[in-house]
């Protein structure tokens, strides 16, 4: 994994393993990788992951259960509720990202309809050719 210099690192693990929780990657009530398989994966000192795990623990994303590891929670309105925050997240990052383009709002929406509608199209195109 490619790692951004102007976020701790062990803010960007946290954030990913959200996101395979989210995408079911690691699904609700499934162990996570061990710290030392997710830090010879990621190639991160163990501290780190260890740093990202403790979060997510204390948030009750993930339980530890002693002696048997780490499991992401079976609790799905957290997990909805953390998709819901991603989400909001991203759309925030994309519209200041389009603001700082320049663009007004009436542009954004636009855009993002443009957007969406070409890519419903496309999807739609690759189902009835598969």
């Amino acid at each position: 994994m490619k790692f951004k210099d102007n976020i701790p690192i062990y803010l960007q693990i946290k954030a990913l393993i959200n996101r395979k929780i989210i995408v079911s990657d690691y699904p609700l009530g499934s162990k996570l990788p061990s710290v030392r398989d997710l830090s010879l994966q990621l190639e991160v000192n163990i501290n780190t992951i260890q740093k990202a795990i403790n979060e997510l623990v204390q948030e009750k994303v993930v339980v530890t259960k002693r002696g048997r590891g780490n499991f992401v929670t079976e609790n799905l309105q957290m997990v909805d509720e953390l998709k819901e925050k991603l989400v909001g997240q991203t759309i925030s990052e994309m519209y200041e990202s389009l603001i700082a383009l320049g663009l007004d709002q009436g542009e954004i929406f636009y855009y993002i309809k443009l957007y969406a509608t070409e890519r419903m199209t496309s999807d739609d195109n690759n189902a009835t050719t598969n």
